[in-house]
């Protein structure tokens, strides 16, 4: 019980292990919760450093979180220049990777899924019983080819798949012979970003027998209606975002070209909730509303409440990310000075910042009939600092009239600075 406190605490984990040996049994599984290989970070996190170290230890049956990422460096260029293959294995790494048998989530950069075919179970076939999420980002191969790699995992409820615009790729020639091992749940999360592949998702909704996730987070995704549609009975909580990537356009279907090359905004008539009679929570970040103009955001949020059908809709959600906080920056890394403390004039400007986010929901919130709520994702360090800030704003909107008294207290959720779960 008193280890159940100081699960986030990495300092006060590594005094209990220094107790006793029963102490040091319940709090080393806390302490080695996330694996991180990496190329990015210097010589001590490269593939295959950390595994071999923990390995030593005995530590690897503890990760419980595993992330693989830009094995081959930051300067690197072409996306399989940093590809994920078998090359980085031999038979004592492929042996110590396989004693990560209790993974539950599951990261993987540019992983190259054809080059592991048809072998692909040596390397990844331990994860099949425990991995819970996962996220491919830039991930190489086929329709079919990535969708077999999905249905590896049997208990697979939460998928992340996000690509970048610097490292689109050609769709390969896919082989329809090819089926995934299992049909997987895929009832909690998705999220995409910047996804474009509107055919992957055609196929997973035909190999899997239809999607039936309760939550998505999608941002300049093409296809959305045919998700939306596919999770009509399921989906409860959605995330979107009033800009594009490049903070200039709706992300309904992506920005489309015209005739004469230049980028056209998608229809809001394109976005359509009616169908989805389950929702309950409309999310949306506090810095896509700051991309736009407060009368765009507004006539994207408005033509979206006005589509919702669902007679469980009760709320739309804004979240504040850590960096959506100004005077809080010298805990951007953790060894900067400690926080400052802004003035008095600094301090009114930030309370201001935040009203005028409320502003896009003032005129419409009524209309609607939902509870307007604020979620704060802050680093333990400045939370409460961060929170007095914002709980400012509310009550100074509430003292005069803003929200009618329909304006709930804001749900402060606090993510510590080794978060296990981002999502």
């Amino acid at each position: 019980m008193i280890i159940s406190y100081l699960i986030y605490d990495t300092r006060s984990l590594r005094a209990c292990t220094l107790t006793c040996y029963s102490w040091y049994i319940a709090a080393v599984p806390h302490l080695h919760y996330n694996l991180f290989i990496t190329g990015l970070w210097g010589r001590k996190f490269q593939w295959p450093n950390p595994l071999l170290h923990m390995h030593t230890l005995g530590l690897l049956p503890f990760v419980k979180t595993l992330w693989v990422g830009g094995i081959r460096g930051l300067f690197d260029i072409g996306i399989h220049s940093r590809a994920f293959t078998p090359k980085y294995f031999n038979r004592y790494t492929l042996r110590r990777f396989t004693a990560l048998n209790n993974v539950q989530r599951l990261t993987m950069d540019y992983l190259n899924i054809p080059s592991f075919m048809p072998r692909i179970r040596q390397y990844f076939g331990h994860f099949m019983p425990t991995v819970q999420e996962l996220t491919l980002r830039n991930p190489i191969g086929s329709r079919r080819q990535i969708i077999y790699f999905i249905g590896l995992f049997q208990r697979l409820e939460s998928l992340n798949l996000t690509y970048h615009g610097l490292d689109l790729q050609e769709e390969p020639p896919d082989d329809l012979t090819l089926f995934p091992p299992f049909t997987p749940p895929l009832r909690r999360w998705l999220v995409l970003t910047s996804f474009r592949r509107v055919g992957l998702l055609k196929d997973m909704i035909d190999l899997f027998g239809g999607l039936r996730f309760r939550r998505m987070d999608l941002f300049d995704v093409d296809g959305m209606p045919l998700l939306l549609d596919a999770c009509a009975e399921t989906l409860e909580v959605l995330r979107v975002y009033p800009t594009d990537p490049r903070g200039e356009q709706f992300p309904q279907k992506g920005v489309r070209i015209s005739t004469d090359g230049s980028a056209v905004s998608p229809s809001l008539r394109d976005f359509d909730l009616s169908r989805n009679k389950s929702l309950r929570t409309l999310q949306t970040v506090a810095s896509s509303i700051d991309g736009v103009s407060r009368d765009a955001a507004s006539r994207f949020f408005n033509h979206m409440l006005s589509t919702i059908k669902s007679p469980v809709f009760s709320e739309v959600m804004i979240t504040h990310e850590w960096f959506d906080f100004r005077g809080t920056e010298s805990w951007r890394y953790p060894k900067r000075p400690p926080l400052r403390e802004i003035s008095r004039a600094e301090r009114a400007e930030e309370v201001s910042r935040h009203r005028r986010r409320f502003e896009v929901f003032r005129g419409f919130h009524g209309a609607h009939g939902f509870q307007l709520r604020l979620c704060a994702f802050v680093w333990d360090p400045f939370g409460e600092y961060a929170m007095g800030i914002l709980k400012e704003a509310v009550a100074e909107e509430k003292t005069k009239g803003g929200f009618d008294g329909v304006f709930s207290e804001p749900l402060v959720t606090y993510y510590p600075r080794r978060s296990r779960a981002y999502q």
